[in-house]
C-alpha cells in the first residue's frame, strides 16, 4: 500500500486510494490482539499524521470539509498521545546510560477505551472519503495546497535562522513533515529528482525528532531538585549537534522558493502527461 500516486494515476482517485489504505492499515494494526498494543497505537498515530498531511494538498478546494476531517483526525491522534512524553523521556535517558526502559506488559500509556474511540473516529473518516469534494484534474488543482504548506515550511525555517530555539525547530519539524508527505505522494512525477528531496526531508525529520526528544529530557532534568549537571550538559551538547546537522540539511532543502518548486512540479506533471498522450 504505497504512500504515493502511481505514474499517470488521476489525482482525485489516487488521493482517495491513499487515504483509505492508510486508515485500513491503522485499523488492522490496532485490532485487539493483532499486534502489541504500543505498536498498534504507534501505527494509528503515524496514519493520522499522514492523513493530515495528505488533506493539505486539496485543502483550498475542500473548504469546510477540510476543517471537519482535519479536526476529526486530530482528535483521533490526540487520544493516542496520552503520557507519551514520559515514555519518550525514559527511552531517551536510556541512551545516556540511564535505567533501561522496560514497559510494563500489564499497563499501557493509552487506555483501551481511547484506542477504541480513535478507531471509531478513523472508521467514520474511512466512510466519508468517497464524499470528499475533490474536483481535481491536474497538479494545478493541488498546487495552491502544496504551495501553502511549503510556504509555512519556509516561514518556520526563517524563524529557526533568526532564533534557533526548541520551539522554532519543533515548528519546522511539524511543517517539514507535511511537506515531506507531499513530496512522497508526488514523487513519481519525477522519481530521479524528487527522491533526493524526499530522502533529505526524511533525514531532517529524523534529526529533529531526536532533538525534540532531547529537548523534553532536558526540560525534565531541569525540573529536578538535584540536577545531574554532567548529564544535563551531555543532553545539551547532543541536541546542539543535532540542530547543527538540521541546519546543514535545511540549507539544501529550503533554498528554493515556493514559486520555483511549484513551477518544477508543474513541469514534471506536464512532461509526464505529454509522454502519455504521445503513446496513445
Amino acid at each position: 500500500m504505497p504512500f504515493y500516486l502511481f505514474k499517470n494515476e488521476p489525482i482525485a482517485p489516487g488521493l482517495r486510494r491513499i487515504a483509505k489504505e492508510q486508515i485500513i492499515i491503522g485499523l488492522k494494526d490496532s485490532e485487539h490482539n493483532a499486534t502489541p498494543v504500543d505498536r498498534g497505537v504507534h501505527s494509528m498515530r503515524i496514519r493520522c499524521k499522514k492523513l493530515r498531511g495528505l488533506l493539505r494538498l486539496p485543502q483550498p478546494l475542500m473548504e469546510d470539509f477540510f476543517l471537519l476531517e482535519d479536526q476529526r483526525i486530530r482528535d483521533a491522534a490526540k487520544r493516542l498521545a496520552e503520557n507519551r512524553d514520559r515514555e519518550v523521556i525514559a527511552k531517551t535517558l536510556t541512551s545516556f546510560g540511564g535505567p533501561v526502559y522496560e514497559p510494563d506488559d500489564t499497563h499501557h500509556p493509552v487506555s483501551q477505551q481511547d484506542i477504541e474511540q480513535s478507531r471509531r473516529i478513523l472508521s467514520n473518516c474511512l466512510e466519508a472519503i468517497d464524499d470528499w469534494p475533490l474536483d481535481l484534474h491536474g497538479f494545478y488543482d493541488i498546487a495552491p495546497g502544496f504551495g501553502q504548506t511549503y510556504r509555512k515550511c519556509l516561514i518556520a525555517w526563517q524563524h529557526v535562522l533568526e532564533l534557533p530555539s526548541d520551539h522554532n525547530f519543533h515548528r519546522l519539524r511539524r511543517w517539514g513533515k507535511y511537506h515531506w508527505y507531499h513530496i512522497r505522494i508526488l514523487e513519481r512525477l519525477n522519481k530521479k529528482v524528487l527522491s533526493k528531496r524526499r530522502k533529505r526531508l526524511r533525514k531532517l525529520q529524523l534529526t529533529l525528532g531526536d532533538a525534540h526528544d532531547l529537548a523534553m529530557l532536558q526540560t525534565s532534568l531541569g525540573t529536578q531538585e538535584n540536577v545531574d549537571e554532567k548529564l544535563l550538559a551531555q543532553v545539551r551538547d547532543r541536541k546542539k549537534d543535532l540542530y547543527a546537522n538540521a541546519l546543514r540539511t535545511g540549507r539544501k532543502l529550503f533554498s528554493i522558493s515556493v514559486d520555483e518548486l511549484v513551477a518544477k512540479l508543474s513541469r514534471y506533471w506536464a512532461e509526464q502527461h505529454h509522454r502519455v498522450s504521445n503513446h496513445e
